[in-house]
C-alpha cells in the first residue's frame, strides 16, 4: 500500500500494486469486492483499477491510517477495547456485505 498525491484533485489516495500471476492477482480480486461493497459505511471508494505492466493497480480514497500504523503507534498493543471494536467493525461489514450480495 502506497500513499500518493492525486494532482487533479489535490487530495491523497491509497495505491495498491499487486503481481499479475495466471492473469489474476490479490489486487484484481479485492477492487471486484470493493465495487460489490461500494457505498458502504467504511468502504473506500475505488477510483481506477487498470494493469500497468505486471501489476495490477488500485487506486481508491484514503481513509486513515492503516492498521498497521497504528499498532506501531501504540507500541504494538491494542487495548480491548479496540480489539472489540475493530471486531464489531468487521463483522458489521461482513453481514452488509452478505446482505447486498445475496
Amino acid at each position: 500500500m502506497y500513499q500518493a498525491q492525486n494532482i487533479i484533485k489535490d487530495d491523497v489516495v491509497a495505491v495498491k500494486l499487486g503481481p499479475i500471476i495466471d492473469g489474476s492477482s490479490s489486487v484484481q480480486h479485492e477492487y471486484d469486492i470493493l465495487k460489490q461493497l461500494e457505498g458502504g459505511v467504511g468502504i473506500p471508494c475505488t477510483l481506477w483499477f487498470s494493469r500497468e505492466s505486471t501489476y495490477h493497480t488500485l487506486v481508491l480514497d484514503l481513509l486513515g491510517p492503516s492498521l498497521h500504523d497504528l499498532f506501531l503507534r501504540h507500541n504494538q498493543k491494542f487495548a480491548l477495547h479496540t480489539v472489540v471494536n475493530l471486531a464489531e467493525q468487521l463483522v458489521s461489514q461482513f453481514v452488509v456485505g452478505l446482505l447486498q450480495i445475496g
